[in-house]
């Protein structure tokens, strides 16, 4: 009786101790990413056919979690992730506008049509032209190196998915390797735990980067996917490859950057995390911004060197082009608007001969009424000429600003609410784990007074005899 006594006892205190021991392992790791929640379970031991019972044992340590509220948050954590980075990276295209400033292209261009305008008013005089030359300089600056900020930005950002696709390999060979070993039998107790745990904080890191989704395996293993396309199995993990795009130097919307598996070439439909959003400012946003450049640049040549394009009655424009396109001393304007397509950005220029060629014949050849500089001058209060298209641009990409953080806003606001409900599941309260913790001390004290009051009756017992 005394033996059974004691071994049921004994059996207790194993069991309260394996509860304090999952109390003090919550509570350490409470603020631990990726960490579930644990719970000691135990299951009476009892022998066939004894009515009593031979105490209590410990049948494992489960780990709290809802697969569907863990699916949830994943997924808004990859939202998340795309709407932060969109929202940086359109604020640093918006940035390369550099407006409103009075070093950019607007304001630039206000002060070229005035000079136009000054012309118009003196046309006999020389530093009129040179002046205008001058100012058409001055927007032909602003529209390089707004440019060049904007190439900037889509070079940095391809860079970036280089790097972050490194690492995205790395962290999915972490994952299969994990896999393989919560598939070894030989795992002692708590380890596969451990592991489960270090999964967690690896796919959540995968989630903002790129967006996956995560199936649930035997034995606490992970299948990741992403539209389809397997990236781990097993211990098994693909690799992808990320392929830049031909850039904005020539403002192409062709040649797009991709994501595609290393093995197979197969493409990767990242449209989640942050590499999602790299992709898409990559292969549409900052296009777009560049081709607002160039049509930028397009309507200055065809509006300001084509005067009948504006309205007026003369039917050659300007007598020397003042836009064009080239590089350096080469110098090419469009006669027509039908080829102003070659003009772009990064090759727009000032014809360095346009004053020359104006002064050349003496001031008595500029006497006139000024007719055709009024007519491009006029430009400046046109909605539908180079400051009001450019206003249009620079008010759009101020509105996809706009958009991108409302959309930030509303996709922390979404995962901290996934976040929320997926803790209220596997998070560890404190609170909780305290109450936790004097219950397993009582169970503890309780378990360790029956032995001590079996040792008393036993040592009463053996006093008697």
């Amino acid at each position: 009786m005394s033996g059974g006594s004691l071994s049921i006892a004994l059996s207790g205190l194993d069991a309260a101790q394996t509860g304090l021991d999952t109390v003090s392992e919550n509570i350490s790791n409470a603020n631990t990413p990726g960490y579930l929640k644990e719970t000691a379970s135990f299951a009476n031991q009892q022998t066939p056919g004894d009515p009593i019972g031979n105490g209590v044992t410990v049948t494992g340590i489960l780990q709290s979690s809802n697969s569907f509220n863990r699916q949830l948050e994943l997924s808004a954590n990859g939202s998340q992730s795309y709407a932060n980075q969109m929202q940086s990276l359109l604020t640093s295209a918006q940035a390369s506008f550099n407006e409103p400033s009075s070093n950019g292209i607007a304001e630039q261009m206000n002060t070229m049509f005035n000079d136009f305008s000054n012309v118009a008013d003196t046309p006999s005089q020389p530093a009129a032209y040179l002046q205008l030359q001058a100012s058409a300089q001055n927007v032909a600056t602003a529209i390089h190196q707004a440019a060049a900020n904007l190439t900037a930005t889509y070079n940095q950002a391809s860079t970036a998915a280089t790097t972050l696709v490194g690492t995205i390999n790395s962290q999915l060979q972490q994952v299969a390797s994990i896999n393989t070993q919560l598939a070894s039998t030989s795992l002692t107790p708590g380890a596969s735990n451990t592991l489960v745990d270090q999964q967690n904080q690896v796919i959540d890191k995968l989630a903002s980067e790129l967006g996956v989704t995560s199936i649930p395996g035997h034995a606490g293993q992970t299948t990741l996917l992403i539209g389809g396309v397997a990236l781990v199995q097993g211990g098994q993990a693909s690799q992808i490859t990320f392929t830049p795009g031909s850039g904005l130097a020539t403002g192409s919307t062709t040649g797009d950057a991709t994501v595609t598996l290393a093995s197979s070439g197969t493409s990767v439909p990242v449209s989640s995390g942050t590499l999602g959003a790299t992709l898409a400012a990559l292969n549409s946003n900052l296009p777009k911004y560049m081709n607002s450049l160039n049509q930028l640049a397009s309507s200055l040549v065809v509006r300001v060197n084509n005067s009948t394009s504006n309205g007026g009655s003369s039917t050659t424009g300007l007598t020397t082009p003042l836009f064009g396109y080239g590089q350096g001393a080469s110098f090419s304007a469009p006669t027509t608007p039908t080829t102003s397509a070659q003009v772009n950005a990064s090759t727009f220029m000032v014809n360095p001969q346009f004053a020359s060629s104006y002064l050349a014949s003496g001031t008595s050849s500029l006497a006139g009424d000024g007719t055709t500089f009024q007519q491009i001058a006029n430009l400046q209060t046109a909605t539908t000429g180079p400051t009001g298209e450019w206003a249009t641009s620079v008010a759009q990409a101020g509105l996809d600003v706009q958009n991108a953080t409302a959309n930030a806003t509303n996709a922390t606001n979404v995962y901290n609410q996934a976040y929320s409900a997926e803790q209220s599941v596997s998070g560890v309260s404190v609170n909780s784990q305290l109450v936790n913790l004097v219950n397993y001390q009582q169970q503890y004290q309780a378990a360790a007074k029956v032995i001590s009051t079996v040792a008393a009756t036993l040592q009463s017992l053996i006093q008697d005899v």
